[in-house]
């Protein structure tokens, strides 16, 4: 099949589009996003050549550490606010990765204080469904059955999907970075609008996704970058400090290329 000329310069134009798009994403940013001021800080900090935009109610931060080009993002913890966030951050600055990092509790009674959870993939665990009871039944959570999200994919098709992946080549440079005090750890960060401290549910929660911990926003941030075409890493302290976990996005970025 022969195509016309204006057919020719259309397909052109696409390649040229798709080319454009990943030479951006190659020589992009690094976006790191934290849901506190304190977890930042830090890294606000060190940035040189400093930039502060703000899109939205949204403020971002944009320069260099150490030679490479980052962009900081704050997203308050919650699951609406850091995939809004997040998405804004993809689609102006097209990062070549996204470090979702800071702290978390533990699902997986074998980690202590200080541990770092580097994610091998993510579970968002907000998803459940009920067996049906009657009014005046009771209620019973630990009875609950995981309930997947539809991803919007291509062709206007819903994929269900349990876990988001994690970029295999960022986890292995998050498994190079030195503690002072606890250890790296590959698992499944999880995460929900929840606090959960009632131990028959945490427990139950860790069986059922597989969870290695519990913050605010790290699944839904790993969903977000799965939709938009972005690798995405998380790391997670465990009962630490803004400060440590700072430190630890600081030694990834670091071991970075």
């Amino acid at each position: 099949m022969v195509l016309s000329p204006p057919k020719v310069r259309l397909v052109l134009f696409l390649l040229l589009a798709v080319l454009v798009a990943r030479a951006e994403s190659a020589s992009g940013p690094i976006l790191f996003a934290a849901a506190t001021d304190a977890e930042l800080r830090p890294l606000i900090a060190k940035l040189d050549g400093p930039v502060t935009e703000s899109r939205a109610a949204w403020q971002f931060w944009l320069g260099s550490i150490d030679g490479k080009k980052v962009v900081l993002i704050r997203t308050e913890g919650d699951p609406l606010n850091a995939v809004a966030a997040t998405t804004l951050a993809i689609r102006r600055y097209h990062p070549q990765l996204v470090v979702t990092y800071g702290l978390a509790r533990a699902h997986d009674p074998a980690l202590l204080p200080g541990d770092v959870v580097v994610s091998e993939k993510f579970a968002a665990f907000d998803g459940m469904e009920s067996d049906v009871i009657p009014l005046d039944g009771g209620s019973a959570p630990l009875t609950w059955s995981r309930l997947q999200h539809k991803l919007a994919t291509a062709g206007e098709k819903e994929t269900p999907t349990d876990f988001f992946p994690a970029d295999a080549q960022a986890l292995g440079r998050a498994k190079t970075i030195t503690l002072a005090h606890g250890r790296i750890i590959a698992g499944v960060p999880g995460s929900a609008n929840q606090v959960n401290r009632e131990a028959d549910r945490v427990a139950w929660i860790h069986e059922k996704w597989g969870t290695s911990c519990e913050d605010g926003e790290s699944a839904h941030i790993a969903g977000c970058a799965q939709l938009l075409g972005v690798p995405v890493i998380g790391l997670r302290v465990i009962d630490g400090t803004e400060s440590t976990a700072a430190t630890v996005a600081l030694q990834f970025l670091e071991a970075a290329k």
